[in-house]
């Protein structure tokens, strides 16, 4: 069975990133069913006159919109990927959720800044809505993003933990995830929000008896027994500061290329997409950063 990804895409440099990260998919190419998504907002009309023709509004917009999927066509037609393309009417964050929806999508993929009706993804309202009404992953991508080596082949994942059901869910869907991601490297962190930063890389084989913290213990025991049980290696980090800052950091020090994180939490990490955390990581990593509602 496919995975089907919808590229929510215009013409940006955000945008074409984004749909770069799939055309660099090094697995089976026929694992994915990529469809490249254009949404254009209606013109709002209030008065309209009797030379208001709303039929040929729309097909202008209708053209528009494949206009500005060729590039993200292109680009995946040059890495051997054929994508459906859709052009579709509405409000952005609604129209993405209903195509999500409608086609089953394991996950949006998305760039942090568009044109138009897809301006302002990641650091506006349109990725908090988009998560939440599509309920399915949505990967944000910056025009600058440093994307995976081999998607597809091997990845390095960094995932942090609050211990909540959504950190501990995100580790679950990154394991059922793992046959079309690649063979995993997982890092784990806990962000502890203190002005002294207390670092310490814990080699998972002997976490139970190295972890001095409860809290740590009680916020990664969910997720490391998820991970033991698929017979999977990983490593714990323990930091102490802002969490999003800490996260992003890590990331870069550990040479993660995927930051991959739940939207709610508790404590440190809580708010994510009804607040700052994940849109603030979504805003400073260099990697992709994957949410998961």
């Amino acid at each position: 069975m496919p995975i089907t990804l919808i590229a929510a895409a215009d013409d940006s440099p955000a945008s074409l990133q984004a749909v770069r990260l799939i055309a660099g998919y090094a697995g089976e190419r026929d694992r994915l069913a990529v469809i490249v998504l254009n949404v254009q907002r209606r013109p709002l009309t209030l008065w309209p006159g009797p030379a208001f023709d709303a039929g040929a509004i729309e097909a202008a917009l209708l053209h528009k919109g494949q206009r500005q999927l060729a590039p993200a066509r292109s680009l995946l037609s040059q890495a051997g990927i054929e994508a459906e393309a859709a052009v579709r009417l509405g409000v952005p964050a609604e129209s993405i959720g209903e195509e999500a929806l409608r086609r089953g999508a394991a996950a949006v993929v998305m760039g942090t800044r568009g044109h138009g009706a897809l301006r302002g993804f990641a650091l506006g309202s349109v990725a908090m809505r988009v998560a939440h009404r599509a309920q399915a992953p949505t990967f944000l991508v910056q025009p600058d993003t440093v994307l995976p080596r081999a998607l597809g082949r091997n990845l390095r994942v960094l995932v942090p933990l609050d211990g909540s059901p959504h950190a501990t869910r995100a580790v679950s869907l990154l394991l059922a995830w793992q046959d079309w991601l690649g063979s995993l490297v997982i890092d784990l962190v806990h962000v502890r929000p203190s002005a002294d930063r207390l670092d310490s890389l814990l080699p998972a084989p002997n976490l139970p008896e190295q972890l001095d913290s409860e809290e740590v213990e009680r916020a990664t025991r969910d997720a490391r027994a998820l991970i033991h049980v698929a017979r999977l290696g990983h490593r714990l980090h323990e930091t102490a500061g802002d969490p999003s800052e800490e996260i992003v950091r890590l990331a870069g020090v550990l040479g993660s290329e995927l930051i991959f994180m739940g939207t709610r939490g508790l404590g440190a990490v809580h708010h994510a997409l009804i607040g700052s955390v994940a849109l603030k990581v979504a805003h400073l990593s260099p990697v992709p950063v994957l949410l998961v509602p």
